[in-house]
């Protein structure tokens, strides 16, 4: 990974770069429809020294013959880290095509800024857009904060946190009995974070979200991501990621859970 340095002419490109790119992620339709996951990536960013960092992750897939079938999926993310901060935006387009028709098409734009209020204390703040039709969602936005706990000091090779926060949720459905719902409502967030390195290539890590709205507790979601990655350069990794979801109150004809498995390329410049 490189860090780029506030003096140099390189460094002003590349930090327009980050800024207009994050920019384009807010204004645009929204980019992997989950819940502002805070993911071990994220702990790994948290030990660098203070600078701009950029990744961008392609996966690609292609069947042809009896069956026609493409999938693409794309994620982008822009980390600025302070001596007291640490503020990112991620991006991400999943989209599937089978003979010629959709079947997968979700994507997601998260913001999130970190303060650090003592070594094992920090207040992180958030936003996010998202969609996914897989599930009937076309739109969902989400503001919101809270505290996070640190068991162990962040140079540590193993860490756990544990995440407490509310959040602002709107979202629009096209159920198909009911047709479209709009909701706003308030949830509470909660989240346990673990994140290890194997050795100087390998890193794990695991996240679990559970989100309950507050006036009916019947109604909650659980989210689950777990990844282990492999490091060939200090550049370039191969990540191995599976995220699983459960709603206990989707729409019409959608099943409570989903679960993914992934693996690509991810390049850190």
């Amino acid at each position: 990974m490189s860090m780029v340095s506030d003096t140099s002419s390189p460094s002003r490109y590349r930090r327009a770069i980050g800024i207009c790119f994050g920019l384009f992620l807010f204004c645009c339709p929204p980019l992997t429809a989950q819940v502002n996951i805070f993911t071990g990536e994220t702990m790994q960013q948290m030990r660098l020294d203070p600078g701009w960092y950029n990744s961008i992750n392609l996966d690609l897939s292609y069947r042809a013959g009896n069956t026609d079938l493409f999938t693409a999926r794309t994620r982008f993310r822009s980390d600025y880290l302070s001596k007291t901060y640490h503020g990112f935006v991620f991006g991400s387009l999943q989209q599937g095509r089978k003979s010629g028709e959709f079947f997968i098409n979700k994507g997601m734009a998260h913001a999130r800024i970190i303060r650090s209020l003592t070594q094992h204390v920090l207040y992180e703040s958030f936003i996010q857009k998202q969609f996914n039709e897989s599930i009937l969602l076309s739109d969902r936005n989400l503001a919101g904060g809270g505290i996070r706990f640190a068991a162990h000091p962040q140079s540590s090779k193993f860490n756990l946190y544990l995440g407490i926060g509310v959040m602002w949720e709107h979202e629009r459905i096209n159920d198909t009995d009911i047709g479209e719902i709009t909701t706003h409502v308030i949830r509470s967030t909660n989240y346990i974070n673990w994140t290890g390195q194997l050795d100087e290539r390998i890193t794990t890590s695991a996240t679990g979200y559970y989100q309950v709205y507050l006036r009916r507790f019947e109604d909650y979601r659980i989210f689950f991501q777990g990844s282990l990655t492999f490091h060939l350069t200090t550049k370039v990794a191969f990540p191995l990621r599976i995220n699983f979801r459960y709603d206990s109150e989707p729409p019409t004809g959608i099943r409570k859970h989903d679960v993914e498995i992934f693996n690509g390329l991810r390049y850190t410049f």
